[in-house]
C-alpha cells in the first residue's frame, strides 16, 4: 500500500510539473534542471532529522520568508540536516529550477563563492574578472527560481555583488545559509533564524544505535551504552564519532574503558575524538576575535559539568584576572562581559541556562576547553575526595575543587603561579592549614563559599596580590584575623556569616565591592524559668566607610533569614552614623542598607554624592527577619516596614526608581494612593502586609486623566490588612493593571468582593489567583443590577463573556460565607483556565461558572481540586450530565487543617 501510495505521489508530481508553464528568458531557460547534489547522508532521515527538515521545508514555501539561517555549535547537524534537504528537494524538483549548494567553510572569501556558483553554471571561462562573473551570474540567474544554498559561513558575504538577483515574493528565489555564529545571520538580513538543538534522549540513542550496529543493543552492553550517548550531550558528530568507533566491537571491556575516558577530560585519547569533534570545535575557538573571548570560554571549564554558571560572577572573576581590561569601573566591566557572554552563544560555545542571568557548558565543549587550556587543574565533584598531589600544585595557574568532599588541605602547596583558587562548596572542609598561603604570591582570586571553616590562616597575608577574596556563606567564620589589613590590592571582599566587620577593613583602600552577610548574634534573657534567644543590635564600626572611597557597590545585610524574631537589624544611633558617612561616597551605584526611619533616608537622599543608583535595596524602619526573602537580590527595592505619619516624601523619591516594593506593618496608612500613584509606573512587584488601617488600594477618581495605574505591575500580594474593604474605589483608565498576572489576597476579614466587573475587563494578562482566609469573602466577582442587565441584552458578544482570557488557576480557601464565583450571572467563557484548588468553602455548592448550561465552557481544564466530601455531598448539580463530565478532572486533595 505505502509503495502504491508513493507511486501515485511521484504521477501527480510529474503531471504538475508538465502543466507548468515554461520560464521565458535566455539559453538556459530550456536546459534540464541542474541540481547540486552533495554526497547522500547515509541515516534515515525520518528518524531524527525529520522535524527540522519539515520546519526548514515550511519556511521556504512561505513566500513571505526570503533568507533563512540555521545556527549552531560545529558538530550540531547543520550539514548533515542539510544534506537531507537537498536530497529532498531533489525528489520534488517542481519547488526550484536549480539549487546551488555552495560550501563556503572558514577560508571562504566573495570571489571563491563567486567562483563555485558560476562552476555550478558552467561558466566557460575560468578567468573572468569580479564583474565578468557578478554579470555572467545574474544573467544566469535571471528569470529562474532558485535556491542558493551556502553551508558553513563565517562572515558577511554581499550578494548583490556576487551577482545573484534581487529576492522578492514574484521570482520566489531563496537563500538558506548555515553558520555557527547568529551574529552573521544578523549581518545576512536572514528573515528567520533557526538554532540547531542537539538531539533528545531518543534521537540520540536512535543514532548511536545505527553507527554502532547491534551490538550496542545487546543485554550487556546497552546499560554502558546509554551511559555513553549521555556523556556526548546530544551532539550528533560526537555521537557519530564515537559510535563509529565501536561499532560491532562486542568486548565489555572496550565499551567500559570508552565511558570511563568520556567521564575525564581526556576524550582527545577517544578514537576520532581529537580529529573530527576537537578539530571542528577548535575552528570555532580560534575564530573568536579577541583574547578576553577566548579566556573567558576557557575560564568556563573550571566550572563542574553541567553546572550553570551565573554570569555576574563569571564576569567578575575574569575582570579580577585582567582579562577584561578598558573599563574603570564595576558596571562597566560587566556590560563589557556581558557582551562577551553573548558573542560566545552566538557563536556556539556557551549555552543560556535554564535559570535567567546563567549560561552553561556542553560536556563535550567543556573537554575540548579544558584540552586547550593551560595550566588548569580541575577536579570537581562529590567523589573527589582528597586535595591534588603537590607535584600537579607545582605549575598551576588556575586550580577548581569545587563541589568536592575535602576534609584536609595540603599544609604548604607550592604554587608561585596560582592566579585562582576555587574551592567553594565543599561542604566537609573545616580547616585551612596556617601555612596554606605561605607560597601564592601570585593569587588573585580565591573563592572559599560555603565551606565549613571556622577561622583564616595567619598566612593570609602573603596574598599581596590577591583582588578578590569570598567567603559567601560561611556560617562558621564568625570573625576575620587581622590579616586581613595586609591585603592592600584586594578590591572584592564578599563576606557572609561574620558578627562584625573588622576596622582591618578600612586599610583595605582599593575596595571597589564590599558586601557583608551578618549574622544573628546571641544574647540572652531572662524570662522567668525561660531563657530567649535573641538578635543582638549589629553596628558598623564608624570611620571604616570613609577610608573607603572606591566603592561602587556596598551591601550591609542579615544573612540568617530564617528566624523570624521580630527585632531590629541596627542599633538605630549607630546605623545614622553609618548612613551619613554613606553620603560622602561619590562613586557608589549600588547600595544595600538599613535606614532606621524616613528621616534617615531622607537625609541621605538629600545629602548623597552618588547621583540615583542603577541597582539598590533600601530597607526602611523597623525590619523584622522575613523580609530579605521576599525580594532576594533584586535590583531596585523598596522595604518599608513600621511606619507611621503621612510624611512620605522620600518614600515616594525612592518608590519613583523602583521595581519591587514591599510596605508592611505601617501604622496610619489607609491608601496605597497616599504614595502617589505616580510614583508606580515602574512597579513589577508589590507586596503589602500588616497594615491595619489601609481600606483600599486607591480611588478610581484619583487617577489623572492620562495616567494609567500600575501600568507595569505583574505581581500584587496583599496579606493581613483586616480592613480592606475593596482594591479600587471606581473605575480605572484603559491600560491600568494591564500586565498583573498574579494576585494573591489572604487574610483580608473585612473583604467581601475580589472585583468589580469594570476592573476586571483591565485584567486582561492575569494567570493566577489565590484568595484564602477572607472570613467575609461572599463572591469573587461582583457585577450591579444595572451591568448585569447590560450583559444580558449583551451575552451574545464574545468580548462580554471572556472575562479572564489567560487566567490559568485559581485558589480558594477557607472562604466561609462564599456563595459563587459570580452571583447572578455564569454566561463566562474561561478559555485557558486549567486547575481549581477549592477547600473550606462550606457555601459554595455549585460550579455553574463552569458551564453554560449544555457546554463546559473552559476547554483547557485539566484538574479541579478538593475534598472527597465536597464534591459528593455538598456540591449541587443542576444538570447530572455537567457533574459526569467533569468527573474526569476532579482530584481528591488533602489539605492541612
Amino acid at each position: 500500500m505505502l509503495g502504491k501510495r508513493v507511486g501515485d505521489v511521484i504521477e501527480e508530481n510529474i503531471d504538475l510539473n508538465n502543466k507548468r508553464p515554461k520560464l521565458k528568458g535566455n539559453e538556459f531557460s530550456n536546459a534540464p534542471l541542474q541540481k547540486v547534489v552533495p554526497q547522500i547522508v547515509e541515516i534515515n532521515s525520518l528518524t531524527d532529522s525529520e522535524p527540522r527538515l519539515q520546519k526548514i521545508l515550511a519556511l521556504i514555501e512561505d513566500v513571505g520568508i526570503r533568507k533563512i539561517g540555521i545556527w549552531g555549535m560545529g558538530g550540531i547537524g547543520k550539514t548533515r540536516t542539510l544534506k537531507l534537504l537537498n536530497n529532498r528537494l531533489d525528489q520534488e524538483s517542481y519547488m526550484f529550477d536549480i539549487v546551488i549548494w555552495i560550501t563556503v567553510s572558514g577560508e571562504g572569501s566573495q570571489r571563491k563563492v563567486q567562483n563555485d556558483i558560476a562552476e555550478r553554471l558552467k561558466c566557460p571561462e575560468k578567468d573572468m574578472s569580479d564583474n565578468g562573473l557578478k554579470a555572467f551570474i545574474s544573467n544566469k540567474l535571471s528569470g529562474k527560481k532558485f535556491l542558493l544554498i551556502l553551508d558553513d559561513i563565517w562572515e558577511r558575504i554581499d550578494l548583490s555583488d556576487v551577482g545573484i538577483p534581487i529576492l522578492n515574493q514574484d521570482n520566489g528565489c531563496k537563500v538558506l545559509l548555515t553558520t555557527r555564529d547568529l551574529g552573521v545571520c544578523r549581518q545576512m538580513e536572514t528573515d528567520v533564524e533557526i538554532q540547531m538543538d542537539t538531539l533528545s534522549k531518543e534521537e540520540a540513542q536512535r543514532l548511536f544505535n545505527e553507527k554502532a550496529g547491534d551490538v550496542a543493543m545487546s543485554s550487556h552492553i546497552e546499560p554502558i551504552a546509554r551511559h555513553i550517548v549521555k556523556k556526548c550531550g546530544g551532539l550528533p558528530l560526537a555521537i557519530i564519532v564515537i559510535g563509529s568507533s565501536l561499532r560491532k566491537i562486542s568486548n565489555v571491556s572496550v565499551w567500559r574503558n570508552t565511558l570511563r575516558e568520556l567521564q575525564l577530560p581526556s576524550t582527545s585519547q577517544i578514537k576520532g575524538m581529537g580529529k573530527e569533534v576537537f578539530s571542528s570545535l577548535k575552528i570555532s575557538y580560534d575564530r573568536l576575535s579577541e583574547d578576553s573571548e577566548r579566556n573567558l570560554f576557557l575560564y568556563c571549564s573550571l566550572y563542574p559539568e553541567d553546572s550553570e554558571i551565573l554570569i555576574t560572577e563569571l564576569v567578575e572573576f575574569c575582570w579580577l584576572e585582567g582579562y577584561i581590561q578598558g573599563v574603570d569601573s564595576f558596571e562597566e566591566a560587566r556590560d563589557n562581559g556581558h557582551h562577551i557572554v553573548m558573542n560566545l552563544i552566538d557563536a556556539s560555545l556557551l549555552e543560556r541556562g535554564y535559570l535567567k542571568k546563567r549560561v552553561k557548558m556542553h560536556d563535550i565543549i567543556r573537554d575540548f576547553a579544558l584540552k586547550e587550556a593551560s595550566g588548569f587543574l580541575v577536579k570537581t565533584g562529590k567523589h573527589v575526595k582528597h586535595p591534588p598531589e603537590e607535584k600537579e600544585w607545582l605549575k598551576a595557574q588556575k586550580i577548581s575543587l569545587m563541589g568536592c568532599s575535602l576534609v584536609r588541605l595540603l599544609e604548604r602547596p607550592n604554587c608561585s603561579t596560582l592566579s585562582t583558587l576555587l574551592l567553594q562548596n565543599n561542604d566537609q572542609l573545616t580547616v585551612v592549614p596556617n601555612s596554606f598561603f605561605e607560597y601564592m604570591h601570585s593569587l588573585c582570586i580565591l573563592d572559599l563559599s560555603r565551606t565549613k571553616i571556622k577561622s583564616l590562616p595567619s598566612s593570609l597575608c602573603n596574598l599581596v596580590n590577591l583582588r578578590g577574596l569570598y567567603l559567601k556563606g560561611c556560617r562558621n567564620l564568625e570573625e576575620l584575623p587581622s590579616q586581613v589589613g595586609a591585603l592592600t590590592q584586594l578590591e572584592v571582599l564578599h563576606l557572609g556569616g561574620i558578627k562584625y566587620l573588622p576596622r582591618e577593613v578600612g586599610e583595605l583602600t582599593r575596595l571597589k565591592r564590599l558586601i557583608v552577610g551578618f549574622q544573628y548574634r546571641e544574647c540572652y534573657q531572662n524570662d522567668g524559668e525561660d531563657t530567649k534567644e535573641w538578635n543582638m543590635k549589629l553596628r558598623v564600626p564608624t570611620g571604616i566607610i570613609p577610608k573607603l572611597p572606591y566603592l561602587e557597590e556596598l551591601s550591609l545585610y542579615v544573612e540568617d533569614g530564617l528566624v523570624c524574631v521580630e527585632k531590629e537589624q541596627w542599633d538605630d544611633e549607630s546605623m545614622e552614623v553609618v548612613v551619613e558617612e554613606l553620603c560622602r561616597l561619590e562613586h557608589l551605584t549600588y547600595l544595600d542598607a538599613c535606614f532606621p526611619n524616613v528621616e534617615c533616608l531622607d537625609h541621605f537622599l538629600r545629602h548623597s554624592k552618588s547621583v540615583w543608583f542603577r541597582r539598590f535595596q533600601f530597607r526602611v524602619g523597623t525590619e523584622i527577619s522575613w523580609i530579605r526573602l521576599l525580594f532576594p537580590k533584586q535590583d531596585r527595592c523598596l522595604v518599608y516596614n513600621g511606619g507611621f505619619g503621612t510624611s512620605h516624601a522620600a518614600i515616594m523619591e525612592t518608590l519613583a526608581h523602583c521595581s519591587y516594593f514591599l510596605l508592611g506593618d505601617h501604622r496610619t496608612i489607609r491608601k496605597l494612593s497616599e504614595l502617589g500613584l505616580a510614583n508606580m509606573n515602574e512597579l513589577k512587584q508589590c507586596r503589602i502586609r500588616y497594615c491595619d488601617k489601609m481600606e483600599t488600594l486607591f480611588d478610581g477618581d484619583e487617577q489623572q486623566e492620562t495616567c494609567a495605574l500600575l501600568p507595569n505591575l505583574k505581581k500584587l500580594e496583599i496579606k493581613l490588612l483586616p480592613e480592606l474593604r475593596s482594591l479600587c474605589d471606581g473605575p480605572l483608565l484603559p491600560g491600568s493593571l494591564s500586565k498583573l498576572s498574579y494576585l494573591e489576597l489572604h487574610d483580608c476579614k473585612n473583604l467581601k468582593k475580589v472585583f468589580q466587573l469594570g476592573i476586571i475587563r483591565q485584567l486582561c494578562s492575569l494567570e493566577f489567583l489565590s484568595v484564602r482566609n477572607c472570613s467575609a469573602m461572599k463572591e469573587i466577582i461582583e457585577i450591579d443590577e444595572e451591568e448585569e442587565m447590560s450583559m444580558s441584552v449583551a451575552s451574545h458578544s464574545h468580548n462580554d463573556t471572556l472575562i479572564f482570557p489567560n487566567i490559568k488557576e485559581i485558589t480558594l480557601e477557607y472562604l466561609w460565607e462564599l456563595v459563587s464565583i459570580c452571583r447572578g450571572f455564569s454566561n463566562f467563557e474561561w478559555p485557558s483556565l486549567e486547575t481549581i484548588y477549592i477547600y473550606q468553602c462550606p457555601k459554595l455548592e455549585s460550579l455553574s461558572f463552569l458551564s453554560n448550561g449544555t457546554n463546559i465552557v473552559a476547554p483547557a481544564l485539566k484538574k479541579i481540586c478538593g475534598s472527597s466530601e465536597w464534591w459528593e455531598e455538598e456540591l449541587e448539580w443542576e444538570d447530572n450530565d455537567i457533574k459526569q463530565r467533569l468527573q474526569p478532572f476532579y482530584r481528591e486533595m488533602e489539605f492541612p487543617e
